[in-house]
């Protein structure tokens, strides 16, 4: 029967063992996913250690190595599979979304008190949620350009809001 004192006991002798073949299989372990993995892998060695096999070291050793390289295994098919989903994403031109104006009224009002250029500041910027030197890219204008329409629109935004 194993108790949590003899395991403590074995975690702190066999801890180093970890670290080693994380550092030995060259593991980043950001977030002590591999960590937690060896010292269930060393939970397992040790509940199933059979002395006629072998010594309890190599055993040990054997367990937490093939664990690791498990998890290495498992999260790369995990990866693999996320980026052919991502792919598939992309060659079906679902990889973006397009915000639909939905009350097109409110957006009416708004653009008939705007200039041509103060209004596509608000779509990209607002309704499309674009940056600054995307719109620039898209209008063929300079950044400033497009941030001078920007300031001009929420100058007349905000006046339309307290006359609104």
């Amino acid at each position: 029967m194993v108790t949590d004192e003899m395991f403590e006991r074995l975690v702190a002798e066999s801890e180093d063992l970890i670290h080693y073949h994380i550092h030995k299989l060259n593991i980043r372990d950001r977030n002590g996913d591999f960590y937690a993995e060896g010292l269930f892998a060393l939970w397992n060695a040790y509940r199933t250690y059979d002395p006629e096999a072998g010594t309890l070291k190599s055993y040990m050793h054997w367990k937490v190595r093939n664990a690791l390289i498990d998890k290495i295994r498992k999260d790369s098919r995990i990866y693999e599979q996320e980026e052919g989903i991502a792919e598939r994403i992309v060659q079906e031109g679902r990889d973006h979304w397009e915000d639909e104006i939905t009350d097109e009224h409110l957006w009416n009002q708004v653009k008939v008190n705007l200039t041509p250029n103060q209004w596509k500041w608000v779509y990209h910027y607002i309704v499309m949620d674009r940056s600054i030197s995307q719109i620039a890219r898209l209008e063929k204008v300079t950044q400033d350009a497009v941030k001078n329409w920007g300031r001009h629109a929420r100058k007349k935004l905000k006046e339309l809001g307290t006359t609104m």
